[in-house]
């Protein structure tokens, strides 16, 4: 009995896995498109990056305009704009968060060993956008305004200067 069943083993194990590589094999599932997007790549990859990077210039620039009588004044003084970078929720065309990230830095001479000390810091600033906010709406409000941090946000009463005082 036992050399029977042993038997049929060895005969059926093989049928079933020939029957096997005779099926085609399942095709994987399509990937499933992110919910949340970089900026640069709404509506769709790399589509905003010209429109993005106009912004961003647009709004370094006003940076640059009053950074000496505001921002700069103290121990950083060198501070600089680094990045913007901002997700958009592509199901909605939304603006989920933008973070506009700076730098600073201060050096100092040892008297005694002449080694030049530095102290550096990132600053991470969110900008205050209102829940659900269109992106055209805030690509249109702060691409039209000649001073882009003064203008209030699509949908709130906040700057991005103001914004920016409690940052930096």
């Amino acid at each position: 009995m036992l050399r029977n069943t042993l038997a049929a083993a060895l005969l059926f194990v093989p049928a079933v896995v020939m029957a096997q590589a005779d099926t085609p094999p399942k095709p994987a599932p399509a990937p499933v498109p992110a919910r949340y997007v970089d900026a640069i790549d709404w509506p769709a990859s790399e589509a905003g990056l010209e429109r993005f990077q106009k912004l961003e210039e647009h709004l370094s620039g006003a940076f640059a305009n009053v950074c000496g009588d505001t921002f700069c004044e103290g121990d950083y003084g060198n501070l600089r704009p680094m990045q913007l970078r901002c997700s958009v929720d592509s199901t909605k065309g939304t603006m989920k968060q933008c973070l506009w990230t700076f730098a600073g830095s201060y050096t100092q001479v040892n008297g005694k060993s002449g080694a030049v000390q530095v102290n550096a810091k990132l600053f991470k600033c969110k900008l205050a956008l209102a829940k659900d906010t269109p992106a055209e709406s805030f690509y249109e409000t702060l691409m039209a305004a000649k001073d882009p941090l003064e203008v209030k946000l699509p949908m709130t009463r906040k700057t991005i200067y103001e914004g920016l005082l409690g940052c930096l």
